[in-house]
């Protein structure tokens, strides 16, 4: 009886632990408590459709995607994307330097570059040069 005793709580716990293998499913790194968010290749696939270039730092924040980027002007911004559909909600233009909202853009006039603490952009039309004698 004893013998019979530990053989059916063998099997019972081997059944046990065998449906609960079978009823759990692997985590996942891309899984979120939220639902599905947009790939990441994706979002950006959009993002470069819409003019955007320079994508970098991208997060998920509060139910979206923040990202950096440069648009069709030149400016930077932080766009706020929808993570489900990677639709557009939002924008802060915050990221750009003071002085050239200001209107006061002196530094590095001459050569076309708009140079600040983090890389120097060299893309940007070269501002035309004043004539020799026009002071």
């Amino acid at each position: 009886m004893r013998l019979s005793t530990r053989m059916f709580s063998a099997a019972l716990l081997a059944g046990l632990l065998a449906t609960a293998l079978m009823l759990s499913q692997p985590a996942r790194a891309d899984d979120d408590r939220g639902g599905s968010w947009l790939p990441i290749p994706r979002l950006i696939d959009k993002l470069e459709a819409a003019g955007y270039r320079n994508i970098e730092k991208i997060e998920r924040e509060h139910g979206r995607y923040e990202v950096r980027a440069t648009n069709r002007q030149g400016a930077r911004s932080k766009l706020l994307l929808d993570a489900r559909t990677g639709e557009f909600v939002g924008e802060q233009r915050s990221y750009e330097r003071r002085d050239v909202r200001e209107g006061r853009n002196d530094r590095n006039a001459g050569n076309g570059a708009e140079c600040n603490k983090r890389r120097c952009r060299d893309d940007m039309p070269a501002a035309p040069a004043a004539p020799a004698g026009s002071r």
